[in-house]
């Protein structure tokens, strides 16, 4: 039950500390500066467009030279041997001409009086005789969407719709804003999210291509972006492709593969879908394929978690996709409460709550007793100054905790829990506005619940983690008795069994997605993700909610759903008319959140909620009587 809301960022402090344990501080104009007064070697660091030399641009009386220009060997040389203490500034060193006069840097940098600042996309610790330097590294964060939100808007996108793509686009990444906007001034529609990466990708491209040539790895990196990573065999690439594409400050190593980082491997997925369809169709089926094989073949555990969250990341459900795999960067650390965290605990509970639209007193009522029954049954996201920002409410399933599961099972309680009770999970809340931190946040827990072969029941009121967990193909067992959290809604049950061989059947189903063979009877999830789908007749094709000879097919499955939410905003009865508007709106009208247009007709979030749920209830039963 995770509710997105705007980032945030607050800058911590430069320590030694941070730097010789392998974090880098996180860079502000003042960090910077003071970074440079205190030390004679600095290497800022950020992947390209992140805003490096902004912050540059900050320090006074420094003497900046761009080392992708053809002349920078001779003014590096030249610079060097000046006798002075302002600050001397080497920009852009990346790639191999620039890291050929790095070389010069290094072994005549003692000579230079003045503290020397090196911008770089990664960090030069990663260098052949950089790493025993000593410098003290500081890291470009990702900017919060608020300021994405005012660039895009000092760029005069007056269209909402617009300047909500650039943020959704950029994933707190300046240059990807600013992409963005040109392609959207340029003609390119909201409303066509490919079209407009297509042009970001082509900037990235230029701008990659002063570390290696373009031609030698762009088809390359497009199909990893689209696979969400991969190795040699999957990607069919020779060793020198590989190797080449692993060097590109883009990419990391994990252990699947290598990676390309957020924001820009969605932003590169999106243009490649745009602009070649077939090939992006082609390259997901054999990542598919090539993982249920390794998943198939694999006994480790934790790598099987690993290969099962990479066929997670290939699902076409846009609410998997963009709840648990967002283009946004992350920037922080999931840890497991101690006692200490308390009070952190309950502010962000309070705020899932007043977010949530449920009642805050009952909530902490809750929130005390599984801190009493499991005191490190929380987990907490806390973001790159150490912050905590989100939250994650867990209860270990064991006979002292029963008074905290009982209130979020009910009446499912002994069925779910019988003969599991030493190996179950139930999760009750979470909660974090960070796109990148929330995404971590559920994946953590993913690979917790696989790598321990654990039974996950998931309790929630949310019609966005409804579809989420529908979207998982977890297990959906109704209901409970009361409205828990005095909201309006009552939670859902759902869970999944992740022991050894649970974990392959799963995965199976995923990769299957819902087809024409799905259940007979409709839910309201299956009507609210093909309604979110209606203009993506691929998507459709494979909806559980084709039903011969009425909807056998895509098109005829569009009509069915327009004339019945037309059907039902026409209605003579309140509650179903009110119903259909939202359906209506929401889905058939422009972009906008729920709690825009709760606002819009003027609800609450309670009688919104319940009202959205009631007509996709009633359009599923619509359509199984038709």
């Amino acid at each position: 039950m995770i509710d997105d809301g705007p980032a945030g960022n607050v800058a911590g402090g430069l320590t030694a500390e941070a730097t010789t344990a392998g974090v880098p501080a996180r860079a502000t104009p003042d960090v910077l500066r003071d970074a440079v007064r205190s030390h004679r070697l600095v290497n800022l660091t950020g992947p390209l467009g992140s805003g490096k030399s902004w912050l540059v641009s900050r320090l006074p009386s420094a003497r900046v030279l761009d080392l992708s220009r053809g002349d920078a060997p001779d003014s590096v040389r030249a610079a060097l041997g000046e006798h002075t203490d302002r600050p001397l500034v080497l920009d852009s060193a990346d790639g191999p001409e620039a890291l050929a006069v790095l070389e010069h840097v290094r072994l005549a940098r003692d000579a230079y009086p003045g503290p020397l600042l090196l911008v770089s996309r990664r960090s030069l610790l990663a260098q052949p005789g950089w790493t025993l330097s000593g410098a003290t590294v500081i890291e470009a964060a990702p900017w919060p969407d608020d300021r994405i939100a005012r660039l895009a808007a000092d760029a005069q996108l007056t269209d909402p719709a617009a300047r909500d793509l650039a943020v959704r686009l950029a994933g707190g990444n300046p240059l990807i804003a600013g992409a963005a906007c040109r392609a959207l001034h340029a003609g390119a529609a909201p409303d066509a999210p490919g079209a407009v990466a297509d042009q970001v990708a082509q900037e990235i491209t230029e701008r990659l291509s002063r570390e290696q040539p373009a031609h030698r790895w762009q088809h390359a990196l497009e199909k990893l972006a689209t696979m969400w990573g991969g190795d040699r065999e999957l990607l069919g690439a020779g060793q020198e492709l590989f190797d080449t594409l692993g060097r590109l400050s883009l990419v990391t190593r994990t252990e699947l593969g290598l990676s390309v980082l957020e924001p820009f491997r969605g932003v590169i997925e999106q243009a490649h879908r745009w602009r070649r369809p077939t090939a992006h169709s082609g390259s997901r089926s054999r990542a598919l394929t090539h993982r249920r094989r390794q998943l198939a073949a694999e006994t480790t555990v934790a790598r099987r978690s690993r290969l099962a969250e990479g066929t997670m990341a290939l699902s076409d459900d846009t609410v998997i996709r963009e709840t648990l795999f967002p283009a946004s960067a992350t920037d922080g650390a999931i840890q497991t409460a101690v006692p200490g965290d308390a009070d952190d605990i309950g502010g962000l509970m309070h705020q899932w709550a007043r977010q949530g639209g449920m009642d805050t007193r009952r909530t902490e009522r809750l929130v005390e007793q599984w801190l009493h029954d499991d005191p490190a049954g929380f987990r907490l996201a806390r973001n790159g100054d150490g912050r905590a920002v989100g939250v994650m409410g867990l209860v270990r399933v064991a006979d002292r905790t029963v008074g905290s599961m009982e209130p979020l099972l009910q009446q499912h309680t002994d069925r779910l829990m019988g003969g599991r009770r030493t190996q179950s999970l139930v999760l009750g809340a979470a909660y974090c506005p960070e796109r990148g931190l929330h995404a971590r946040l559920l994946r953590d827990l993913l690979h917790h619940v696989m790598a321990n072969s654990l039974l996950l029941t998931v309790s929630t009121p949310n019609p966005h983690y409804q579809q989420l967990l529908t979207g998982l193909r977890f297990q959906q067992h109704g209901t409970t008795t009361d409205d828990v959290y005095r909201c309006g809604r009552k939670p859902e049950i759902y869970s999944q069994d992740f022991g050894l061989d649970a974990i392959t059947d799963w995965v199976g189903r995923l990769a299957l997605g819902p087809g024409p063979g799905g259940p007979l009877h409709p839910t309201g999830p299956d009507v609210g993700q093909a309604l979110a789908h209606i203009t993506d007749a691929d998507w459709l094709a494979h909806s559980p909610l084709l039903r011969p000879p009425r909807t056998a097919t895509a098109e005829d499955l569009r009509e069915a759903l327009r004339d019945g939410v037309r059907v039902l905003a026409d209605s003579v009865v309140p509650e179903d008319a009110e119903a259909g508007w939202i359906l209506l709106h929401y889905y058939l009208g422009r972009p906008q959140t729920h709690q825009q247009l709760a606002r819009r007709l003027h609800m609450s979030r309670a009688t919104y909620f319940r009202r959205l749920r009631h007509g996709l209830d009633l359009l599923g039963r619509r359509l199984t009587a038709d």
